[in-house]
């Protein structure tokens, strides 16, 4: 059975041989469209959001990673050896020739390094979890309101996923209609980035499971079903394997309602192994079933029939070139503003709301 771990891992190794996406520290060969640079890395995902603007024609530039994930960290340096490492984040923000900013910190720092960064006259692509608070979501709307400095949020299920590229191809050529209801299955290896620090343990530290893995499943829903007057409906949270561990939540659920249709979610973070995030599509006029770490789809029209698609792990993702666009040409390809802070405001309020679960969900 195929992990998601090993799932993304043989995605990335596919890409760099197939020369699709750059080696780790590896040259493009060619002028740079823009340099960026990395503060913070205390996730995994750092790797593949470097690897997406790599894939635009960014190059990393310079690293900052104060109190960094010890494994992750050093695994990242290791890789990019070639790369300055600054001495402090002012060193990173007043360099005039870094356009860009990553940043995979821990999530409760992800906000203020944002806005650190966007006064700074940077744009800035964080990792899910990047809003953990309505307080910080206000901070971060009215920051990139007054620099017009570009905030995105790597939303990774959807926008480093190949499988993503065929779904969106499906969906506009009028596969199951219009969407009006999505089903989001997000099951997470508790281990499987290896030992956790010891803030995601904790609430203070990365918010709760609604607000950081969620995140993905209140992006699905936006992108999917639709914006217009999106709101949370049901949620809940609780912790049935982790006692040990009292702050923590192992599993989620979440309903939302938008004036295009509704949906729902589970998330969970297991022990054991799973068959990968799943997605289920209604349509006006059939429906679609996708599992992503297989690189399925399966669309069954209103008569019954089916037909299946499989995805090449070698086909490129088009988020990291569209940012690197959008911050070159003041565009919003990519992600629109309101997309971004809206799937994150989705996924805060969820978990604002949420009540505690007495037993797990179906999916989780």
């Amino acid at each position: 059975m195929i992990t998601r771990r090993h799932f993304l891992r043989r995605v990335s190794s596919v890409l760099v041989a197939g020369g699709i996406l750059p080696g780790a520290g590896q040259s493009q060969g060619s002028t740079p469209r823009l340099k960026f640079a990395v503060i913070g890395i205390n996730h995994e995902h750092v790797f593949r959001m470097v690897e997406a603007v790599r894939q635009g024609g960014g190059e990393l530039a310079m690293i900052h990673a104060p109190d960094m994930d010890p494994n992750h960290g050093a695994k990242f340096l290791r890789e990019n050896s070639s790369v300055k490492v600054a001495r402090s984040e002012s060193e990173v923000l007043d360099s005039k020739d870094i356009a860009l900013i990553i940043t995979a910190a821990k999530p409760a720092d992800r906000a203020a390094v944002a806005a650190r960064a966007m006064r700074a006259g940077k744009d800035v692509l964080a990792d899910k979890g990047g809003i953990l608070s309505l307080a910080q979501l206000d901070g971060l709307r009215r920051i990139q309101q007054e620099t017009k400095r570009i905030f995105s949020i790597s939303y990774n299920e959807r926008l480093l996923l190949p499988v993503s590229i065929k779904i969106d191809n499906l969906l506009q050529a009028g596969a199951i209609g219009k969407v009006t209801h999505m089903k989001g299955l997000g099951p997470h290896g508790l281990y499987g980035h290896g030992p956790r620090e010891d803030w995601f343990w904790t609430r203070a530290g990365r918010g709760g499971i609604l607000v950081d893995i969620g995140a993905h499943q209140a992006d699905q829903f936006l992108h999917y079903v639709g914006e217009d007057g999106a709101q949370v409906v049901t949620s809940g949270v609780g912790n049935f394997d982790n006692r040990d561990h009292p702050e923590f939540e192992d599993c989620g659920q979440v309903s939302w309602r938008s004036n295009a249709g509704t949906g729902e979610a589970v998330v969970s973070f297991y022990t054991g192994k799973s068959s990968g995030f799943v997605l289920e599509l209604t349509g006006t006029e059939g429906s679609m079933l996708v599992r992503k770490h297989a690189g399925q789809i399966v669309v069954t029209d209103r008569k019954g029939a089916k037909k299946e698609y499989r995805v090449d792990p070698r086909t490129a993702c088009a988020f990291g070139p569209r940012l690197v666009d959008d911050v070159l040409n003041r565009t919003e390809t990519a992600m629109t503003q309101k997309h971004t802070f809206l799937a994150t405001e989705l996924a805060v309020r969820a978990q604002m709301a949420a009540v505690k679960l007495t037993q797990k969900p179906a999916g989780a």
